[in-house]
């Protein structure tokens, strides 16, 4: 593979590993609160013990563990926090400085979510049954991307993109 490709399908890579970091701490730390009479908030609450082993385990995210921890949920708080850590962490090194946006409207990123969101929704009940850290739900959802079915809906995705394009 060519340097270039490379490094793209590296970026591409990295920035699916966040936001699938991002919906880990969600899928497991997500406690809600209730504010009022039938008024709830969602927040992240990560235990001390859990910090020390996403900073042991994980480090690379730890930031973002950091920035979500004890703070009141919304979608745009999720979205920045992942946005924010990619620019951070990936702009000017791995992703060239001032394409971060090109990258995320890629086709190989918007498949790697889509797959990505539709394994969680297939396994949600099989993942709350049995805590994985980080790397079980990388291990487990790449094993999946290596199924025909997850060929199959890739294939599909791709044409869908590509339907969409003319």
């Amino acid at each position: 593979m060519p340097e270039e490709q490379e490094r793209f399908h590296n970026a591409v890579a990295a920035m699916l590993n966040s936001v699938m970091f991002e919906n880990w701490l969600r899928f497991y730390f997500l406690r809600e609160d209730e504010v009022s009479e039938g008024k709830y908030v969602l927040s992240i609450a990560i235990p001390e013990k859990a910090m020390d082993r996403i900073r042991e385990r994980f480090f690379e995210f730890y930031p973002m563990a950091q920035e979500l921890n004890g703070k009141r949920l919304t979608l745009e708080v999720s979205r920045s926090a992942v946005c924010n850590f990619i620019k951070d962490t990936y702009e000017g090194d791995l992703i060239p400085q001032g394409s971060l946006a090109a990258y995320f409207d890629t086709h190989a990123f918007q498949i790697g979510l889509q797959l990505f969101n539709i394994w969680v929704q297939a396994y949600e009940q099989a993942l709350e049954q049995n805590f994985l850290d980080f790397a079980g739900w990388q291990n487990a959802f790449a094993q999946w991307c290596a199924t025909d079915q997850a060929a199959q809906i890739r294939e599909e995705l791709k044409a869908e993109l590509k339907r969409h394009e003319h």
